[in-house]
């Protein structure tokens, strides 16, 4: 909720992305929605008194700091915008809302919701402050204790002059309570960074333009701002709905455990599962995590609106899971984009970045707060201050559409995202090489087409590789043996298998790579011809009136695939132009990219017909082991060669035995490697000495045309 909004403050200025609502803020809230239901008979109006305090407390917060005037102008109209609205309708309920209420008891609430913001601001501030000075924890909380047994006071004092004494005691007692939870939340807060300390380049950093034209950190703010908005909004709702359909406080507490905090902890365990922390990138779980609350969403609705049952509260636990993965990603994300920025910059940021994304986070808070604070006015004026089960399609609808709407504008923007572990990998790397002193043009430049301009992910074909996966099922085996080594490139070499290798290799092979791709099948007028030549014409199964069209269809396919795995074009039979191939092969590999090749010969004149053959090894072409020689005189480094041989009758993908460039050797060092290699294949596929080897590989060398 929007009370989470100072935590997350001091969180973000302490180095992580802000949570959803911690039980500090939590309680609280329930808390002063509950006392409203006692006193007033109207739980969301206790909900929207607490709002008009924390929205303050926030703003007062931003300006006191200096953070607000240093945001980019848009920012700063739209938040003077919805400040005006919300101040407005802060008048609204304090001022004109009194007259169908008791205006004593409103003022009760409404005094009890600004005691509770005190004794929380006080208490992080008395430990900080002792932090600060080296006074011992146990002196820091006898301070906090005594200052929230004269807050205890006051509230006593409130109660007992205003209510029946069981309705007292039973507030005074909830109230002791938020006592003990902030207590319990004190220990373990992170510290916010000093102001000064950052000096005053992290207003440059809100400031000046310099950032706002790289494309990846531009995209990242946005996607940070909007999620954060959505948070404050979307758990305001969760608790909202709690409060409104519980029995008693503590039966509000317990649902709200089970539904929040016991699902956060839970997608918490499951995100360092291997799945998640290996194999998705950080966008990718934004994305799973948008989706979800997404989905979540839209099912509270559905189920809410019949009437308040265990799917709903389910829902809204699933919705907190989302949340969840959501801001773990951003906290992930936020620290790739400070290699981003000391990429950018030429130095890193430290706690001027720090508290510039703290300044961010805080401002999206404040919006979100304020977003609420509006729905929730617009629950209390127009629907009494309850949501009805009897009617919450309608008295929710201030509070779900915008989450909604939030969310949607989040998904978006998070498809924009070019960071992938890939490009955090390789910026790290050449952050390392320049901290050593060392240079890498190929890398630097391949970083700035990645994020600085304008380049998102494709997405696209990942989904296209997942819808594929069951039907060309491949077992890895022995990717194991590979072992990479830092900063130098893997060139891996596999069958053809007519279309079979190039498809499961592409969806199964378990490392990033660039393959190589024939130019027939990058030029539209000749990829269809060479396709059916060498592959549709062959296949017996396909009516022959069809076989045209069916290539003209697989040809866009493939043309699509090739440019979203960013192949590399291979110019055989134009030496001039293969001269490009091998240029951007080793600046590829100089980039930190490995090499994906098929390197058998689909001419050979052995064969019974021209194409690759459809089982076994053909003839290898050698020169494609040029591209190790070139890297090697421009890096001093020796790439190593992994051969894979995909069976399509086993269904495996099995890795071989690895050679690396011999530079001791350059003459015959192609064709040792192709010889290698190929040997390595026939012996996977169990052909050693048999009738695929027909004319052997020296042979090859006298045919090829590389």
């Amino acid at each position: 909720m929007a009370g989470s909004a100072r935590a997350t403050g001091e969180a973000r200025q302490g180095g992580g992305l802000p949570g959803f609502a911690s039980l500090d803020h939590l309680f609280p809230y329930l808390y002063c929605m509950l006392a409203s239901t006692a006193i007033l008979s109207r739980p969301v109006l206790g909900g929207a008194l607490y709002m008009i305090g924390q929205v303050t407390v926030l703003f007062s917060r931003l300006a006191m700091q200096g953070d607000y005037r240093h945001l980019p102008p848009a920012l700063r109209r739209g938040g003077l915008l919805l400040g005006g609205l919300s101040a407005l309708v802060a008048l609204g309920i304090l001022l004109v809302y009194p007259l169908a209420v008791d205006l004593h008891r409103l003022w009760l609430v409404f005094a009890l919701s600004c005691l509770l913001l005190l004794m929380s601001e006080l208490a992080g501030r008395i430990y900080r402050a002792g932090h600060r000075s080296g006074l011992v924890v146990t002196r820091r909380y006898v301070r906090i204790a005594e200052m929230m047994l004269l807050t205890c006071g006051v509230a006593a004092l409130l109660l007992f002059l205003s209510q029946p004494t069981q309705t007292a005691w039973y507030l005074l007692g909830g109230y002791a309570l938020c006592c003990v939870f902030r207590i319990l939340t004190l220990k373990g807060a992170p510290q916010p960074a000093q102001a000064g300390a950052a000096g005053h380049s992290w207003k440059q950093l809100l400031e000046g333009e310099s950032l706002a034209q790289v494309n990846a950190y531009r995209v990242f703010r946005a996607v940070m701002m909007i999620t954060i908005t959505a948070l404050q909004v979307t758990t305001i709702l969760i608790y909202t709905y709690i409060g409104t359909t519980a029995l008693g406080l503590f039966s509000s507490l317990l649902i709200a455990f089970v539904c929040a905090l016991l699902s956060r902890w839970l997608t918490g365990l499951l995100l360092t599962r291997p799945l998640f922390r290996q194999k998705l990138a950080p966008s990718s779980t934004l994305l799973l995590g948008l989706l979800l609350w997404l989905l979540s969403l839209a099912s509270f609705l559905l189920h809410a609106l019949r009437q308040p049952t265990g799917f709903s509260y389910a829902a809204l636990a699933l919705c907190i899971s989302g949340v969840t993965m959501a801001a773990r990603a951003l906290d992930t994300l936020e620290k790739d984009m400070r290699d981003v920025v000391r990429f950018v910059t030429g130095a890193p940021q430290g706690r001027a970045l720090t508290r510039a994304h703290a300044a961010l986070s805080e401002y999206a808070a404040l919006v979100g707060g304020m977003v609420a604070l509006l729905g929730l006015a617009l629950i209390t004026l127009m629907f009494g201050g309850s949501l009805r089960p009897d009617s919450l399609s309608l008295t929710a609808q201030p509070l779900l559409l915008p989450a909604l709407a939030l969310v949607i504008a989040a998904i978006p923007a998070a498809f924009r995202l070019p960071m992938d572990r890939r490009v955090a990998e390789k910026t790290r790397t050449f952050l390392r090489l320049q901290s050593n002193g060392e240079t890498n043009l190929p890398l630097q430049k391949q970083l700035e087409d990645l994020v600085i301009k304008v380049h998102r992910r494709r997405y696209g074909i990942w989904l296209v590789i997942w819808i594929l996966r069951p039907f060309f099922y491949s077992r890895v085996v022995g990717a194991d043996q590979v072992k990479p080594e830092q900063d130098t490139s893997i060139i891996f070499t596999c069958n053809h298998g007519e279309l079979w290798g190039p498809i499961v290799s592409n969806l199964f092979i378990p490392f990033s790579f660039r393959p190589w791709v024939i130019d027939e099948i990058a030029v539209p007028d000749q990829s269809s011809t060479y396709l059916y030549n060498n592959t549709i014409k062959r296949q017996r199964w396909i009516p022959e009136r069809l076989k045209w069209p069916a290539t003209r269809l697989v040809t866009r396919f493939l043309k699509w695939v090739m440019r979203s795995i960013d192949s590399i074009p291979v110019y055989r039979d134009n030496p001039r132009a293969l001269v490009n191939t091998f240029r951007e092969t080793a600046s590829a590999m100089e980039a930190g990219d490995n090499i994906l090749i098929f390197p058998e010969n689909p001419n050979d004149p052995d064969q019974e017909q021209a194409g690759y053959l459809r089982e076994g090894i053909g003839e290898f072409f050698s020169g494609f082991a040029m591209a190790a020689q070139i890297y090697h005189q421009r890096t001093g480094k020796c790439a190593q060669f992994y051969p894979i041989y995909a069976d399509k009758k086993q269904h495996t993908l099995t890795f071989g035995q690895m050679t690396r460039y011999d530079p001791d050797n350059p003459g015959d060092e192609k064709q040792r490697i192709a010889n290698h290699l190929r040997q390595e294949m026939l012996r996977m596929a169990g052909l050693e000495g048999g009738g695929a080897d027909r004319e052997g590989t020296g042979q090859a060398a006298e045919r090829e045309t590389v």
